[in-house]
């Protein structure tokens, strides 16, 4: 059975979501032609800053993703946090900014990190693109939206608990 034909292993409803919201996504995200894209993978050619838990590290990791993001630097900030009793909201707005809260507790994986921000960033390009944020997949168009932007291999890793060997 290893040489069967591939299938994708979703239910009809969720496949044609996918299918009548990725080209919506890509123009409201203004990615043009996805081929000209990069698929941001977890290796030292797209991540070749050293990582620690630390402030420079995680300031070098946020501005990388901000980049792979195609967000404009000038209008986010990392905020730090100590770990909160109730999970603080996804951005806040401050003025022409947008902070981006991060729990220190979430600095851990590096590549767990990468997709929170990624989604964090994501919320931010779909609230820019005038997103109705009251919608029931919501959850389910950011990922979508991280895939789009090439980032969607965070996330989905990140889905995946680790399993011993």
């Amino acid at each position: 059975m290893l040489f069967t034909k591939a299938r994708v292993h979703i239910d009809d409803a969720t496949r044609e979501w996918i299918d009548e919201q990725w080209p919506w996504l890509v123009e409201k995200l203004n990615m043009g032609d996805l081929s000209e894209h990069l698929i941001i993978e977890p290796t030292d050619e797209f991540f070749p800053h050293k990582w620690e838990p630390s402030r420079e590290a995680i300031e070098n990791l946020f501005a990388t993703v901000v980049e792979y993001a195609e967000v404009d630097p000038a209008r986010v900030e990392l905020g730090l946090l100590e770990p909160q009793d109730e999970m603080p909201a996804a951005l806040i707005k401050q003025d022409d900014k947008y902070l981006l809260p991060l729990e220190i507790s979430e600095l851990g994986d590096p590549a767990v990190t990468i997709a929170i921000l990624a989604r964090k960033l994501a919320l931010l390009r779909l609230t820019e693109a005038g997103l109705d944020m009251e919608r029931d997949d919501l959850p389910l168009l950011m990922d979508l939206a991280c895939v789009v932007m090439g980032l969607g291999i965070f996330n989905a890793n990140a889905a995946v608990p680790q399993v011993p060997r």
